[in-house]
């Protein structure tokens, strides 16, 4: 049987803009004048100064990855190994993937009702993990063998688009001795960052990426901010040279050059509007409130994984999550163009019609049409 080609790719929330042209062409300008023989150090020292200088933080704080997902196994590689990730669920799934692999244990604290975000059950799950030899200090924490855990918040949130105010993260810093990892790799979308906690608390770790606002999912680039003394530990366990050159060189113009980014933004927001309002529109559909580059929608009546293939067969791509209970009726959509998202709900309001008329058939005993 022949698969369906996938026309429009919106389950992977990545950005429908590229890197203008023009900043190609600079990329191009630069690569020519860099020796491919020589390691990249120089250039990964330049990137993050930039960083640093744009978060107002010391580039001895920043840690660089290849990519979100690597600085992700990085933390818990050097934090993990005999202690407890907390995590909400569901989840970014990554987080559970790097604890194992690290020999962590992992335990995700359930979304409330109508996937309401908190942190009153996260604070409860890392207190219960805490042993009686806690040390307060990030430095104490990383080198002792104490029983506090380690927490990641999504936030803002995956797949849910929600978020926690910085209130109600600071009260887990607060109530907790775990090292808190925020990972606001859509905070370009909400606004707002946690960042300021970083002058309050040695135990928060703050992540970011380039994938999804400066839309460089291609390249793999991503970075912590965190205390010095926690960077100094991710140093030991990361790879000395873990981004290539062109990589550093494509996000060093990137960030120079940040005006296409505000842009693409400023569009994605306004997209993101219209979409959810054109999804209300459909019967049978309901969706979340969303601040980032995402909108995650239920099927009253239906299956997530029925309507997903229905869409699959007409072309279209969104992500469903089969393995998540809380999720069966729920899918993601990102935000693309206009024009592929208005593909994509034609094509949702043609599988709600068909799944609304095959229901319709079955209670009233009458052979659908192939």
């Amino acid at each position: 049987m022949t698969a369906t080609r996938i026309r429009i790719g919106l389950d992977s929330n990545e950005s429908p803009f590229d890197l203008p042209a023009p900043l190609k062409e600079n990329v191009l300008d630069r690569l020519r004048t860099i020796p491919f023989n020589k390691y990249p150090q120089a250039l990964a020292a330049t990137l993050r100064q930039t960083i640093a200088s744009r978060m107002g933080v010391d580039d001895t704080q920043v840690t660089l990855g290849n990519g979100l997902d690597e600085v992700i196994h990085i933390i818990i590689q050097t934090f993990g190994p005999g202690r407890m990730i907390i995590a909400q669920k569901p989840t970014f799934t990554m987080y559970e993937v790097a604890a194992l692999a690290a020999g962590a244990g992992y335990r995700g604290v359930a979304l409330g009702e109508g996937l309401r975000l908190g942190v009153t059950e996260i604070i409860e799950e890392a207190n219960a993990e805490m042993d009686s030899a806690t040390g307060t200090a990030a430095g104490a924490w990383a080198a002792s063998g104490n029983g506090c855990p380690m927490v990641i918040l999504c936030n803002p949130h995956n797949p849910t688009g929600g978020r926690l105010s910085e209130a109600e993260i600071e009260a887990v810093l607060r109530a907790t001795q775990a090292l808190v990892v925020v990972d606001e790799a859509y905070v370009e979308f909400a606004g707002g960052s946690v960042l300021p906690l970083l002058a309050k608390y040695d135990r928060l770790v703050v992540l970011r990426t380039m994938s999804k606002a400066f839309g460089l999912a291609g390249i793999r680039v991503g970075y912590s901010i965190s205390s010095p003394g926690v960077a100094t530990e991710l140093a030991k366990v990361k790879q000395p040279f873990n981004l290539d050159s062109l990589a550093l060189v494509i996000a060093q113009t990137a960030l120079e050059n940040d005006a296409y980014c505000r842009e693409a933004i400023a569009r994605t927001i306004e997209e993101r509007t219209r979409l959810a309002a054109r999804l209300w529109c459909i019967p049978g559909v309901t969706c979340l409130p969303s601040c980032t580059n995402f909108v995650l929608f239920r099927t009253e009546s239906a299956e997530a994984t029925e309507v997903g293939a229905g869409l699959r067969r007409r072309g279209v791509a969104v992500r469903v999550f089969p393995d998540e209970p809380m999720l069966r009726q729920y899918l993601r959509v990102s935000c693309g163009t206009p024009e592929e998202d208005d593909v994509f709900l034609a094509a949702l309001e043609s599988v709600m019609r068909g799944l609304r008329s095959a229901g319709t058939c079955r209670r009233l005993g009458v052979k659908e049409r192939d």
